[in-house]
This record gives C-alpha cells, structure tokens and sequence, in this order.
C-alpha cells in the first residue's frame, strides 16, 4: 500500500491553438479529403523551458525539497543521480541551462522532472511532467507524487504491516492518519506553486494505490524494476526498501484478518493498473500472490470515479467540428450557412431547391 498524490495546473500563460492531424480513422479520412481543413485542435503553450523550470525550482527549494534525480528534455537525461546525491537541485537545473540553447528552450515537446524527499511520515518521489503541446482543456503541468510510509524502511516490515492490519478498526485508523498527513504535503505544494508560478487553476486528487503481485516476493532481490512505467517501479536509488514493503502488503493482509478495504485502486507488481473497487476484501484470492487464479475471475473492478485532467466530453464527442472548416466564409472550406435550404422548415416548400 501506499498513497498517489496528482497535482494538475494551468498556468496563466497565452497559448496557440494549433490544428493536428486527427487519430481516428473516420475524421482522418476527412482530413485528407479536405487537405488539412478538418482538423483536431490543440493548445501549445508559450512558456520556455528554461521560465518554467525556474519558477518550478523556486517551489520547490522554498519547501526544502533539494534532491533531484533525473531531468529529461523531449527523452535526453541531462541529469540522473544513480548515487543518491544531496541537495543536487539547484546544480542540476544550472547544468541544464547551461546545455541547452535558446531554440531547444522554445522548442520542446515535454519535461520531465524526478525528485524525493523525506519527512517523519513518508518518502516522497515527485514526478513533474510539463507539456508544451496538449489537448484543449487539459492542464500542461502534472505532478504525481508518491508517498511511502517512513516507518517500514528499515526493521521489520511484516511485523509492522501485520501490526496495522490486525484490525479493520487499527487498519482504518492507519488509512486515515496517513492520508490526512500526505493531504497537508499536497496542499503545502499547491500553496507555493500558487506564490511562485502564475496560475488559472490548480487542482489535486488523492489515490489509495494496492499492490497485487502476480508472483510472491520474499525478498528484495525478487523486486523486478519497470523503468518505462517509472515511479516507484523506477528502479531509482533509495527507494527498494520502500517498494518491497509494497510488494508484500497485499500478502500479509490477506494472511491476517478479514478487512474490507474500500475507495482504492489495485496495480500489478509491475505498476500496470488493474482498476479500481469501492469495496474489496483481502480475503479474495486476488490479494493471495500464491494462487494461479486471473484477477478478473475473481475481482469487478469498477469505472474510475475520478476524471483527472481529461478534456471536456463536450469537445471530445463533438469531433466534426463545422467551425473547423473556415467559417462562413472562409474559401477554403464549404458554405453551409449560404445553402437555399439553411432557413428552411421543409424542403418540400422550398421552391429554390425543387420542391413543390
């Protein structure tokens, strides 16, 4: 078990719209009959890397969050700390300026940003994601932070889970403290990125995360890394001891007492998703790494209550977009606002198009 804290924000910056090609097949096929002019739509953000990644390091350094592991430009690492160096963040983003260009700075498609943190309650990884180009009411800038219980980093990670599962009451109790302690880092987060970067809007979720191993783990040596997805399945350093205790959590709950967890979402060992339940108990065969059953024999997952930085379903289900094709006027597309029949109630009265 452990906490996904998603902190999306809009930053008070002027944008472009920019037409792309579309992805689905019908509405492409319009796009090349029309050479270009149906088209989806996305905003491209007018902010430098170098203007952005600032204000960011401001946030971050004013809350004493100064160890960076990674920083990459469009998939180039130009800092990875394998060594687990400290207080390496305001060197790393002076590295990288120093590196890149003015045009690379104008000219990027996304950011990418990895740091930890510690405090008495968690071991934090803070994923920074900054997108130039996006969707039309999709938010450029997400941080996705994972919290990690401090106190099973080292000793006796079975005892102390088996300690704070022994009851549903003890188990709820752990749940809440938890989650009310990594809310407070959050908003301490979105307080500051309020102060230092200009903003139209900043909203955060808060995501309960169980492990399901598809096999059992018994020891840090069986922990299979995940680079692509990253987190904590990142294989960055430091954080083993973290992701063993997750490893193990869903095994030793569904040994001990017949608790219902509820409101949380299940991921495989290897960090791919498996969905979300209002209710599961870890009596069911899905928490059990020892048995061959599929997770879905056993588990109905049900649809995600949270929409997180999705586009609005209106612009997402209203793909043929007429204003798309050049207005009422617009020579390049067709005029359907001058049609004889525009005003019509019915064609069969309409002289001007062969009614009666």
């Amino acid at each position: 078990m452990y906490l996904e804290g998603i902190i999306t924000i809009d930053p008070s910056q002027l944008t472009e719209i920019k037409k792309v090609k579309p992805t689905k097949a019908f509405k492409k096929f319009f796009h090349h009959l029309t050479l270009g002019v149906i088209s989806d739509k996305e905003e491209r953000e007018t902010f430098t890397a170098v203007a952005i990644l600032q204000q960011l390091n401001a946030t971050f350094r004013s809350l004493k969050i100064n160890n960076i592991i990674k920083i990459s430009h469009d998939d180039i690492d130009f800092y990875h700390d394998k060594d687990g160096k400290e207080n390496d963040l305001k060197h790393a983003l002076d590295k990288y300026e120093i590196e890149i260009n003015d045009a690379m700075s104008i000219h990027f498609k996304q950011l990418k940003l990895v740091l930890e943190h510690k405090d008495f309650d968690f071991k934090y990884l803070i994923e920074i994601e900054i997108n130039r180009d996006h969707k039309i009411g999709v938010f450029p800038l997400v941080i996705k932070i994972s919290g990690l219980f401090k106190e099973l980093e080292s000793g006796n990670p079975n005892k102390t889970i088996s300690q704070a599962t022994s009851s549903q009451l003890k188990f709820d109790q752990f749940k809440e403290k938890k989650t009310s302690r990594f809310d407070y880092f959050l908003n301490k987060i979105k307080l500051e990125l309020k102060k230092q970067v200009e903003t139209d809007d900043i909203k955060s979720f808060i995501k309960n995360k169980h492990v399901l191993p598809k096999q059992k783990v018994n020891t840090k040596e069986d922990i299979r890394y995940n680079t692509k997805r990253g987190g904590i399945y990142g294989g960055y350093h430091g954080f083993d001891d973290y992701l063993f205790y997750s490893l193990i959590w869903s095994d030793i709950m569904h040994h001990n007492n017949n608790i219902v967890i509820t409101d949380s979402y299940y991921e495989n060992d290897s960090g791919e998703d498996i969905g979300y339940a209002k209710e599961l108990e870890v009596s069911n065969d899905a928490f059990n790494s020892e048995s061959n059953n599929d997770l879905t024999d056993s588990v109905t997952f049900e649809e995600d209550p949270l929409s997180i930085n999705e586009p609005p379903t209106d612009e997402s289900s209203n793909w043929f977009d007429f204003n798309s094709w050049g207005g009422d006027s617009d020579s390049n597309g067709f005029d359907f606002s001058s049609s004889p029949c525009s005003n019509c109630s019915s064609c069969s009265s309409c002289a001007s198009c062969g009614g009666d």
